[in-house]
């Protein structure tokens, strides 16, 4: 049987993260697996995108000892649309920002970065998040279908 090399993480998981920390909060904020595109109406909530390999390079030890080993990038963004003065914003923040640092969480990662961009409009803010987690993928030759 071969083996995967697929994100270690995935939507389902971040998405029920989220919800733990929303559910605490009054009222609870919505969150929606389903990511809205660029001309959809959004409302407040947190919005969570699919983790996809966005890039994949050779590792410099598998260069070295001519190995078969990358670097892959899983990538996923987490979108927070909140309005100014929210009362509930710190808490959604502090736990998005602390995600990058749980390392149970991101188990089998060897780094976990993130940008946050931060729109503000008339009444509304939109945090948008961008992370970014390195793994180790390997290409056996010996592994059977």
């Amino acid at each position: 049987m071969a083996l995967s090399n697929l994100p270690l993480v995935n939507k389902a998981k971040i998405v029920t993260y989220l919800r733990e920390v929303a559910k605490i909060q009054t009222p609870i904020i919505e969150v929606s697996a389903n990511y809205p595109s660029a001309d959809d109406n959004i409302a407040y909530g947190i919005y969570c995108d699919d983790v996809t390999e966005n890039s994949r390079s050779v590792n410099q030890l598998a260069i070295q000892n001519c190995g078969s080993m990358y670097d892959a990038v899983d990538q996923f963004n987490i979108l927070y649309i909140s309005y100014q003065n929210d009362p509930q914003s710190p808490v959604i923040l502090n736990a998005i920002n602390n995600l990058a640092a749980n390392v149970n969480f991101f188990d089998g990662y060897t780094s976990v970065e993130y940008n946050r961009e931060v729109t503000i409009g008339n009444k509304s803010e939109i945090h948008t998040y961008t992370f970014n987690l390195t793994r180790l993928e390997f290409n056996n030759a010996y592994q059977s279908l």
